[in-house]
Order: structure tokens, then C-alpha cells, then sequence
């Protein structure tokens, strides 16, 4: 139905319909559609975009653009979507219902769906006549089903390898021929996590809670011998039950994101794939659910044993605790009243792997043996009272030595004491003045050289008017230098301030002043892998390659890097600030995908580090929209933007205008990769009044949403005030930063790219040719910014009939860099439109034609529409 009234539609584009509302806002890959509707079946090779076709076209042009098309990748529905539910059920995907029977097991019946995971729907089910309880998991499509066959594999490898275990849970069947596919397994019992929520964990003492963990780390270690990595270890996935005998029993399950970490295994034991490649069989996409991730797999490296082991620390923490929501934040050791469990956990949790206890069964001989190790700390504390005791002795028997030897003794050593506690009295006494002087020179510098701005007899501004902060940051800086003489990390501290508050506020020459005197101080007191010198080398490369001083910025990064060693990736505050300059680093370079990476790692860590720093939150995840929308994923950007600008915690107050200007820069830009530009002119007409208002006309931020402004009026056919905006854009980029920098080259790319539109196309090709070399110079010679002014400078070529040199640049650009610098960049199909028009031109009728169809095919696979494609279609039609 649509708009009440019904609408014609083959099945096959009503099943791709209907996969892509499963995952609404998610992207659904090619080989998953192809896989769920086609059943994996042979089919020709545009079947897939056919069918999306007819969709859209039964959808009608205002929902058609809701479906996506992400080039190379598959599609993606864009919400949003209203999705019905009858009562408090959890809603059936599969059209699975409680008291029908089991599909293709008729003597099973369907009692309640239990809480479902990422990758099926479970159901609980009886048999008709014995009442037997027993698991379902169902799958309905590709990669659902994969996961299903996966953990039956790796139950095989478990069941041959170990024999039946109690304690993990056992499959029993499967059906893989016809849907609805599933899994049949035993009931385990309710998950840990609903039996505690029952309050039987609170009934346990703690031996009692260790005998229950030590249940669920003895199955995680069988597993590990037999070379399975579980790699999703939970409260969900650990199944409690109770004992005819009395007590509890415990079983794991859910190997559905597991991993084997001997492949060879499966040939070993006869075991077959169940008709999955290799790569599905042992490798999961699944990365686990975040509270139980250790921190080297949230800074992105691959899991193994040990973070099996940390997932492990975790759970026997909460279980101790009580609470299986608390995480392992600072002071948890006073939730266990035990200081070897304490050791045990701390040894499990490290936040460096290779410090981490190495195996599950080290784990659990660490349990099993506290009696003995409580033994021995006993004995060891005995060994010590003896021994103080012998020289209490050894002490007297000296006492009874002729008076004057004891008298000089006596004399020597109530001499040395004194000395020593003169010693200590003067030292003591000169730190205290030390350090109240240090005190009140801060003080000092606080109140009268920041907050008093410069208060003085020549320095009134406090006085006569409030100042700004910018000014209040000047006076205190003219003022800094020889306060500290003696006091270099104090002067250090306050220069880091500075220097963070400068780069805030956008002026990053300063910032680089007050940063690079910060290193210095360092380099000068503090060895090498010390941590205030890290964060202060991290604090200058965020600032470097705003300045495009990109070697500088690589080499410092890259050494301090190596210095920080493991510790850059652990969950820290050293590893939060390597994160955030290695992301800006590869940003700056226009390397989106390694620089995404870097921001999601520091996302995972802020909450846990800084989680009271708002405006570092909010600047990590505009950068991951930003990135995002660069990947062409706009959709998330969009989300991610009016996430920022729905309010708390993110007010004004706590990120400042500039940020949530920021955001709705975001926003806009957002809504024109998703084909609606008219919707986002007023979210950047907003934001460029924002930024001028917060940081002044020619600050970077609105310079940006500025440009960002006059790309959307061309968008929508007003390109005149489209080149205004962004000479405008130009003039202010070389006022702030000079001709030089790589801001201002690629606004001379998007001023060249204006007059192009506009038709003044000898002052498009000067600008082009300009940035061109400039850029080669800022950024190297392979950088995307470079192949992006080259196309624009072919593109006018080609317009100004010089075809040939159009067709000798094409040759040096590639398309994977022209596909990196924007989302809506088409790499491959518009480098090959760009040779097809020059061949045309000169004459190569037969390759130039080649070219256009090679290109129109691309290009309409990547989900360009008729009208788009029209000019290049124009080209070919004297050749019909």
C-alpha cells in the first residue's frame, strides 16, 4: 500500500524491500541481498540493480530517494520508519508466533521468544507431548544464516574434540535446506543475566560466587585448548540452571561469533564447513558487546585468548560486586573485600595484554589456589615477625656489652638521628617554603595575569571593560615568560593551557608557540617515554597539522608513538590523546578511513577517561560524522549531527556555539549527500551566522561553512551566487591563513571549480593550475587533494578545447584518490567520463565512445540518475 492505495510490485523487489526495513539506517551489502532474496542462486549480473529500480519506481520520486545506493558496497533505507507493535511481545521478523509448532519439527511447539540476538531470533519451545523444553535459533538470510552454520562447525570442533561437556551448551540439530533455517539446542537454563535479575545471586556468599565463575572459566578454557576463541563472553551468553542435587549449574553457548585459531583443525577431525567459505567459518564480524571488549580489540586489534581473559576478569568482578552493569572504573577494588581476588582481577583486567594473565586456566589457578596462597602470605608475614624478633635479640645481646661501648653506640647513633632529623626538618621545611612560594606565584599568575587581565598600572582592561577571552589569554602570555625560572613543569602545565586554549579558539600559530615550548621544557626535564611529555608532543601535532606541516607533524607523531609504546593503545589518558592526534593527522591528509578508525577508538575511550569532558565528546564524534559522511555514509552524519544538536549534555553552555555551529554545518552537508540540498542552505546559512558571531568572519570554522553554504546554491541552479560565496571564501582564507596553506588551496580548488560553473573559464584554469602546484608542495605528490584540482583543472581544460593536455593530466590521476576526497566523488566513473570527452574532442571517435559507456555503466551502478547521466549520454548520440 502507498498513500491508502495499492501498488503493483514483482516479489523479488518486495523481498529487497523488505530486507532493507530489517536494517533500516544500516547499509545492506550486495552479496546479503543477493544471498537472502536470491537464495545465493546464479543470476545475471544486474538483477540486483533491476530490482531496486522497479522499487524505486513503485516507491514514487518523494520515497524513492530514501534508498541509498553506496557505491561498491549495497544499499542502505534511510528512516524514518514506524514499525507496529501488537502488545509487549518482542516482535517476530521470521513471522514466528507463540503455541504454533516448530517449522519442518511438528511434535515442537512454540512457547515465548527469548531475548533475541544480533544475529537470530530464539525461541524457547516444548515437545507436545513431554513437555521437554528446548532452544531454537532461527535465521531468515545470508549472513544470519552464516553465523548459524558457523556455530554448528565450531560445536562439532567442541563435541569431537572434548567429548560432550555440561558445561557448554549443546547443539543438537540443525536445518540449513529450507527457511526459516535454524539450530536446535538444549535448554540451558535462564541466562546469567535474567538469574540475577531473579535475586539468586544475592542468596550466594562469595565462595559460592566463585564456584559459579569458576563453572563458566573452566567451559572458556576447554574451548581455548581446542584452539576456539569465544570472543562475545557475557552475562547473556552464560546459562544458569538449577541442580536436582541442589546448587547451580552453568553452561556457555552462543559460539556464534566465535573464532577457530587452528583452521587446519576442521580437516583434522573430518569436519566440513557446512558449504561455508573459510573466511565465514572462522572468522565472525561480530567484535563482541562493547563492556566486555578488551581495550587493545576497542583500539582495533584483532582479539585473542587474552582478551577472552579479560571479558573473564570482568564478569568474575561483577559477580563479586553484585552488579553485572558495574564496569571496571577507577576504585572498584573497594567493591571486593578480598585483596588477593583484587590481585587476581587486576591481573585479569590489565589493560595491557601482554601484562594480562595469559591463559583462562591461569585464571582459574589463581582461584583454586587462594587457600594456598592465603597460606603462604601468612607464612611469609610469620617469616617476618620472626626475623624482626632475631634482631630484637641480636639488639639486646649487644645491650650487654661493657657500658662504654654501649655509650658511644648509644652517643653515634642518637648523633646520627639527630643529623638525619635536622636533616629532614630543613629539607621538609624548605620544600614547605618551595612549595607555598610555587602556590603563590600560581596564584598570583591566575588571578592577576589571566582572570585580571594583566592588572597593572598599564594594564586596565579589567577595569575598564570585560574583556574577551582572547584578550585575557594575551595578557597572561605576555607576562608568563621568566615567571616559572625555576619552577619549569609549573611553567609547562600553564603553557599547555594556553596552548589548548588557543587551539579552541582557532589561532594555532599561537597555540603552536605555546606547545612547542611545552616540548621543550619536557625534552629538557623528563625521559623520553615519561607521560606529560607524550600528551605534550600529541598536544603539538594536533596543532601542526592544522598549520599543514604534515612531515614535521609525522615524524613527532611516529616517535612519540614509539615511545608510548603499548600504552598509546590502551584505555588511558596517554592512549584517549594518541588517538585524537593520530585521527587528525591522517584527517588533515585527507586519509579518511585510517583516521575514522583512530576517532572510533578514542569514542570507545572518553567516557571511560574524560567522561566530564562535554566539548572533547562532542568533538570526537562531529569528526566521526564528518569522516563519516566523507566514506559516504550520510545517513550517519546526519544522526550524528542532530544528536549534538538535540541539547543536554551538549548546550551551549558546555560546548559553545561554535561547536553546535560545527553541527549544523554537519547537518547540512549531510542532507546534500543525500540528494536535498534545498533542506540544508538553511542549516548553513545558520551556521555561517553562528561562526561569525562565536569566532569572527575569517575564522576557519566559518570560512569553511561558508564554502560549504555556496556549494549547496549550486546545487540548486544558483551558481552566480554560488562564485560571489566563494570569492568571498577565497578572499578570507588567504587573509587567515596566507596563499600557501592547504585550507586555502583547496578553497582556490572550489573558487576554481565556481568560475568554471559561471563561465569565466581563463580565470578557472589560473586558480586550478595554481592549486594544483601548491597543493604538491603542502601535501605531496600523492595526495587526494592533488588528483581532486587535477580533475578540476582537466575538466576546464576540456572546456577551453585543449584536449589534449586535458587527456595527459587524466593520465596522472587516480581514482582512488579522486574517490577519497569527497562522499560524493565517483572515483573510476568519472575519470573515465573525464578521457571519454577528451578522446571525443580529439578525434578518437571508437576509444572515446569506449570510454563514455564504460563510464554511464559505472556511474549508473553507482547510482547515478538518468538526469545526471543525460550530457554523457548526449555524446554518444550521434554514434546511434
Amino acid at each position: 500500500m502507498l498513500d491508502g492505495q495499492p501498488v503493483d510490485l514483482e516479489h523479488k523487489p518486495l523481498q529487497v524491500l523488505a530486507e532493507l526495513l530489517r536494517h533500516v539506517g544500516e547499509v545492506v551489502t550486495r552479496e546479503e541481498l543477493l544471498d537472502s532474496v536470491w537464495a545465493g542462486r546464479p543470476t545475471v549480473d544486474n538483477v540486483l540493480p533491476n530490482a531496486v529500480t522497479k522499487l524505486r519506481k513503485a516507491l514514487g520520486p518523494a520515497l524513492a530517494e530514501r534508498i541509498v545506493t553506496l557505491p561498491r558496497l549495497g544499499y542502505r533505507f534511510n528512516g524514518p520508519v514506524e514499525r507496529i507493535a501488537s502488545g509487549r511481545r518482542l516482535a517476530s521478523r521470521l513471522q514466528l508466533d507463540g503455541a504454533q509448532a516448530v517449522p519442518h519439527r511438528p511434535d515442537w511447539v512454540l512457547e515465548r521468544q527469548l531475548n533475541p540476538s544480533r544475529a537470530s531470533e530464539v525461541w524457547l519451545a516444548r515437545h507436545a507431548r513431554s513437555r521437554e523444553p528446548r532452544v531454537f535459533k532461527f535465521a531468515g538470510d545470508g549472513e544470519r544464516l552464516s553465523m548459524l552454520k558457523r556455530e554448528a562447525t565450531l560445536h562439532r570442533v567442541l563435541s569431537e574434540s572434548l567429548g560432550e561437556r555440561e558445561d557448554i551448551a549443546r547443539v543438537l540439530d540443525w536445518n540449513f535446506e529450507t527457511p526459516p533455517f535454524f539450530l536446535e539446542c538444549e535448554y540451558g537454563g535462564d541466562s546469567l543475566q535474567a538469574w540475577v535479575q531473579a535475586g539468586h545471586l544475592a542468596a550466594l556468599d562469595r565462595d559460592a560466587r566463585l564456584a559459579l565463575f569458576l563453572g563458566v572459566a573452566q567451559a572458556v578454557s576447554a574451548a581455548h585448548g581446542v584452539g576456539v576463541l569465544h570472543k562475545d563472553i557475557k552475562p547473556a551468553n552464560v546459562l544458569v540452571a538449577a541442580r536436582a542435587e541442589g546448587g547451580w549449574r552453568v553452561r556457555l553457548t552462543d559460539f556464534g561469533s566465535a573464532r577457530l585459531l587452528h583452521p587446519e583443525r576442521l580437516a583434522e577431525l573430518g569436519i566440513t564447513r557446512l558449504g561455508l567459505t573459510m573466511t565465514q567459518a572462522l572468522d565472525a564480524d561480530s567484535s563482541g558487546t562493547p563492556l566486555y571488549l578488551a581495550p587493545e580489540v576497542i583500539a582495533g586489534q584483532p582479539p585473542t585468548v587474552r582478551s577472552d581473559v579479560y571479558a573473564l576478569g570482568l564478569l568474575l568482578y561483577q559477580l563479586l560486586a553484585g552488579d553485572l552493569k558495574r564496569p571496571l572504573a577507577p576504585g572498584w577494588e573497594a567493591a571486593v573485600d578480598d585483596a588477593l581476588l583484587a590481585q587476581t582481577i587486576a591481573a585479569a583486567t590489565d589493560v595491557d595484554p601482554a601484562r594480562r594473565l595469559p591463559t583462562a586456566a591461569a585464571l582459574i589457578e589463581q582461584l583454586t589456589t587462594l587457600a594456598a596462597r592465603r597460606a603462604a602470605a601468612e607464612a611469609a608475614r610469620e617469616r617476618e615477625q620472626r626475623l624482626q624478633a632475631a634482631e630484637a635479640d641480636l639488639a639486646r645481646s649487644r645491650a650487654r656489652r661493657p657500658w662504654v661501648a654501649a655509650a658511644t653506640a648509644a652517643l653515634g647513633l642518637g648523633l646520627a638521628a639527630t643529623l638525619w632529623q635536622y636533616r629532614a626538618a630543613v629539607a621538609a621545611r624548605e620544600q614547605a617554603v618551595a612549595q607555598a612560594a610555587l602556590a603563590q606565584e600560581m596564584n598570583r599568575f591566575l588571578n592577576q595575569d589571566l582572570l585580571g587581565g594583566g592588572r597593572s598600572r598599564t594594564a586596565t582592561i579589567a577595569y575598564d571593560r570585560n574583556p574577551s577571552l582572547r584578550e585575557l589569554l594575551d595578557a597572561a602570555r605576555g607576562r608568563l615568560d621568566g615567571r616559572f625560572a625555576d619552577a619549569p613543569l609549573t611553567e609547562a602545565g600553564i603553557r599547555t593551557t594556553l596552548g589548548r586554549a588557543y587551539r579552541t579558539l582557532g589561532d594555532h600559530a599561537v597555540a603552536e608557540a605555546q606547545l612547542r615550548r611545552v616540548v621543550e621544557i619536557h625534552r629538557a626535564t623528563l625521559p623520553a617515554d615519561d607521560e606529560r611529555r607524550l600528551l605534550g608532543e600529541y598536544d603539538l601535532v594536533t596543532v601542526l597539522v592544522r598549520l599543514s606541516r604534515f612531515d614535521e607533524a609525522q615524524a613527532l607523531l611516529d616517535a612519540a608513538d614509539a615511545a608510548a609504546g603499548p600504552r598509546r593503545t590502551a584505555v588511558g589518558e596517554l592512549g584517549l590523546r594518541a588517538q585524537v592526534a593520530r585521527g587528525s593527522y591522517h584527517f588533515q591528509r585527507l586519509q579518511v578511513q585510517p583516521a575514522l578508525d583512530a576517532y572510533l577508538a578514542a569514542e570507545a575511550m572518553q567516557p571511560v577517561v574524560q567522561p566530564d569532558d562535554i566539548p572533547l565528546a562532542a568533538h570526537i564524534q562531529l569528526t566521526v560524522g564528518d569522516a563519516s559522511l566523507r566514506l559516504g555514509n550520510p545517513a550517519r552524519a546526519e544522526a550524528i549531527a542532530r544528536e549534538v544538536l538535540a541539547g543536554d549534555p551538549f548546550t551551549e553552555d558546555n560546548v559553545g556555539l561554535s561547536t553546535l555551529a560545527s553541527a549544523r554545518r554537519l547537518l547540512g552537508n549531510a542532507l546534500r549527500n543525500q540528494g536535498r540540498p534545498a533542506e540544508g542552505i538553511p542549516h548553513l546559512e545558520r551556521a555561517v551566522a553562528e561562526q561569525e558571531r562565536a569566532r569572527g568572519p575569517d575564522d576557519q570554522s566559518t570560512i569553511a561553512a561558508l564554502s560549504s553554504l555556496g556549494y549547496l546554491h549550486s546545487l540548486v541552479g544558483d551558481v552566480h551566487k554560488r562564485a560571489t560565496i566563494q570569492r568571498e571564501v577565497y578572499a578570507r582564507s588567504v587573509r587567515r591563513w596566507g596563499e600557501a596553506n592547504q585550507y586555502t588551496l583547496v578553497e582556490r580548488i572550489n573558487l576554481g571549480d565556481a568560475e568554471h560553473e559561471v563561465g569565466r573559464l581563463a580565470e578557472a584554469e589560473r586558480h586550478l593550475a595554481a592549486a594544483v602546484a601548491g597543493l604538491i608542495v603542502t601535501s605531496g605528490e600523492g595526495s587526494s587533494l592533488v588528483d581532486a584540482a587535477r580533475y578540476s583543472h582537466a575538466d576546464v581544460l576540456l572546456s577551453l578545447g585543449r584536449h589534449a593536455d586535458a587527456l595527459a593530466l587524466a593520465g596522472r590521476i587516480g581514482a582512488a584518490q579522486l574517490a577519497g576526497v569527497s562522499a560524493d566523488a565517483r572515483g573510476d566513473g568519472k575519470l573515465a567520463a573525464l578521457r571519454g570527452r577528451a578522446l571525443l574532442g580529439l578525434g578518437r571517435a571508437e576509444e572515446g565512445r569506449g570510454e563514455l559507456q564504460r563510464a554511464i555503466a559505472l556511474l549508473r551502478g553507482e547510482g547515478r540518475s538518468d538526469d545526471e547521466l543525460a550530457p554523457l549520454q548526449a555524446l554518444l548520440a550521434p554514434a546511434r
